[in-house]
Order: structure tokens, then C-alpha cells, then sequence
């Protein structure tokens, strides 16, 4: 390999680094404009501004490489994936489908939750119906020892009453 080529290798990595790097901090950018606390888990390595420290690209043509983020703190350095698409991508792209994904991962969420709260809906109407149908039970009989013990306070009414008219 001559010196000429292995300045071309180290420029080409230097360039993809840097490429790279930028395209790490416009993903932190965009994702900065929510709460962190709201940021899908694949996208949470990229809060923060880290930069890049290590990539690896993929094992087939365009599929995901990978990335090790320095966070510049004292955590360790974080793996995280992105599409190999994006490498091609304009900002106004980038940005359309990081946006995309943390929308489309909320959206995931909000009805992972209406289902579990339709789910839980159901599970309270059943057991109300259940109660409903244990009060209604317990108060017919309640009104039927009601009744019982009506009748019999009459009886002895009526029997006090005859033995006093003796």
C-alpha cells in the first residue's frame, strides 16, 4: 500500500468521522426540543450531545451500524444503532425521521396504554357486575329475613294480644 493511498484511507476516515459526529449532534439537537423522560430507548444514547467514538458499519449493505458514544461524563461510552439510510440522508431528512420515530413510538406507547386501560375497563365492569349481582342477592334476602322477621313480631303481636284478651 503506498503513502498516497493510506492518506486517502486516514482522510476518507477522518471525514466519515466528522460526518458522523455532525450527524450525532443534530439527532441530540432535535431530540433536545423533548423531555428526556419522553425519548424512546433507542434514541435516548443520543441525548446529551455525545460524540462518536467508535463505528462499525454494517455487515450487509444498508443495514444498521453501529455507533459507541463518549457521553463526556463519567458514564461509559454507549452503543447505539442507526439505520444505514441515514448516512444519505439531508438534514431536513435526518431531523423528519428522528422526529418520525420518537412520534411513531409515542403513538406506540398511547395505545399500548389505552389498550391496557380498555383492558382494565372491562376488568372493573365485570367485577362491578359481579357486585352488582351479589348486592341484589343480598338484598332480597335481606328483605325476605326482613319480611320473616316482620311476620313473626305480628304473630307475637297478635298472640300477646289474644292472651291478654283471657
Amino acid at each position: 500500500m503506498t503513502k498516497h493511498k493510506s492518506t486517502e484511507i486516514v482522510g476518507a476516515t477522518i471525514q466519515l468521522f466528522a460526518e458522523l459526529d455532525e450527524m450525532v449532534g443534530l439527532i441530540s439537537r432535535v431530540l433536545a426540543k423533548f423531555p428526556a423522560k419522553t425519548v424512546p430507548e433507542r434514541l435516548k444514547p443520543f441525548l446529551g450531545s455525545p460524540s462518536v467514538a467508535f463505528a462499525r458499519p454494517p455487515m450487509n449493505g444498508d443495514g444498521e451500524i453501529v455507533l459507541q458514544l463518549d457521553r463526556h461524563s463519567m458514564m461509559p461510552k454507549i452503543q447505539a444503532r442507526i439505520p444505514g439510510e441515514w448516512l444519505m440522508m439531508h438534514q431536513s431528512e435526518l431531523t423528519a425521521a428522528v422526529r418520525e420515530i420518537y412520534w411513531g413510538d409515542k403513538e406506540h406507547g398511547l395505545r399500548r396504554e389505552l389498550t391496557r386501560l380498555w383492558k382494565s375497563i372491562g376488568d372493573h365492569n365485570r367485577q362491578a357486575e359481579y357486585h352488582r349481582r351479589e348486592a341484589s342477592e343480598a338484598r332480597r334476602e335481606y328483605d325476605r329475613l326482613a319480611a320473616s322477621i316482620r311476620q313473626c313480631s305480628a304473630r307475637k303481636r297478635s298472640a300477646v294480644e289474644r292472651d291478654s284478651d283471657h
